[in-house]
C-alpha cells in the first residue's frame, strides 16, 4: 500500500513537472519582440489607459452641448499628441496587438490595473476633503 502511494506521488510530481508551458503566458521575448512599426508595449499601455478614461469621462458627460461623438474625437487627437503619435500609428498598432491575444491580454491587464490604481487614489483624496 504504502509502495503504491509513493509511486502515485511520484507519478503526479514527474507529469506536473513535465507540463507545457501555457500558451497565454506573456514572456519577456514576446514584449521585447514588438515590430518597430507598432509602438511598444508600454507607451502603448499608458495610450489606451488615457483613451479609456477619455471615454470614460464623455460617457458620464452626455449632457455637454457638444456630440459625443465630436468630443471623443477632441480627445483622441488630444491623447495623440501628448503621446507623439498618429491616429493611423495607433489603429495600426491595435491591430497588431488583437491579432496576437497574449499581447493584448497582457495589455488590457495593465490598463486596468492603472485605472484601479487611479481610482482607489481618486477615493483616497475624496475621503481627505
Amino acid at each position: 500500500m504504502r509502495r503504491n502511494l509513493i509511486f502515485i506521488v511520484v507519478l503526479i510530481s514527474l507529469t506536473a513537472a513535465c507540463k507545457p508551458k501555457s500558451e497565454f503566458e506573456i514572456s519577456d521575448a514576446m514584449i521585447k519582440n514588438v515590430p518597430d512599426t507598432v509602438i511598444a508595449v508600454e507607451p502603448m499601455i499608458a495610450i489606451m489607459t488615457d483613451i479609456h478614461l477619455a471615454e470614460a469621462w464623455v460617457q458620464e458627460n452626455k449632457t455637454d452641448s457638444i456630440s459625443p461623438d465630436i468630443r471623443l474625437k477632441q480627445h483622441y487627437a488630444e491623447i495623440y499628441q501628448l503621446h507623439d503619435i498618429t491616429d493611423e500609428a495607433y489603429k495600426k498598432s491595435y491591430k497588431y496587438y488583437s491579432a496576437n491575444p497574449v499581447l493584448m491580454n497582457y495589455i488590457y491587464t495593465k490598463v486596468v490595473e492603472q485605472l484601479n490604481v487611479m481610482e482607489s487614489q481618486n477615493l483616497k483624496v475624496k475621503k481627505k476633503i
